[in-house]
């Protein structure tokens, strides 16, 4: 399989429909239709056989961490692999050469909301056991029916992960649409 970093805004006719056709079989819509913020999405595409067969994309975002610490955070979404292609690891190998290319951009975070944590964990990805922030205007509200996992791309993302508290919080500016 062969990988493709493309920013939303440079993917071609044929590249968007095959992603919208991979999004919409695995979650019932596409990135575009959805939130304006997707517009500026990358999406890192798995190809074969010119097929685009295993997708994601991230967003930025920026965390503070514990009221004090911005990360500039990679937000990944719409993990997907094609249905017929499913269990041959290709949404593993997307997900770590995602890893490598996030951590050559100098990402000191990438976070997702899973629906499978099994899947990411067994990827190094770690649940976050603190609360949850979203900030909106001049307000900041907890988040706490949300869940998160983490993956660290710094070795101080690693080294302050690996103190977990539950006293510690994450807090993101709200965005359109789901806001984690």
């Amino acid at each position: 399989m062969q990988f493709k970093i493309i920013a939303a805004q440079d993917l071609n006719e044929q590249q968007r429909q095959q992603i919208a056709d991979l999004c919409f079989s695995a979650f019932d819509e596409d990135p575009w239709s959805q939130y304006t913020f997707m517009q500026k999405a990358v999406h890192i595409v798995g190809i074969s056989d010119d097929q685009i067969v295993s997708h994601a994309l991230w967003t930025d975002r920026t965390f503070t961490i514990n009221g004090s610490l911005n990360v500039k955070t990679a937000y990944v979404e719409y993990v997907t692999t094609d249905y017929t292609m499913r269990g041959k690891g290709l949404a593993s190998q997307l997900l770590r050469h995602l890893v490598d290319v996030l951590t050559n951009l100098e990402y000191g975070l990438a976070a997702l909301q899973p629906e499978d944590e099994a899947f990411y964990r067994k990827l190094g990805w770690t649940s976050w056991w603190g609360d949850l922030y979203i900030k909106q205007d001049t307000s900041t509200y907890v988040t706490n029916d949300y869940e998160i996992m983490l993956y660290p791309l710094s070795v101080h993302m690693k080294n302050l992960l690996s103190h977990r508290s539950e006293e510690n919080t994450i807090c993101a500016e709200w965005r359109e649409g789901e806001v984690w």
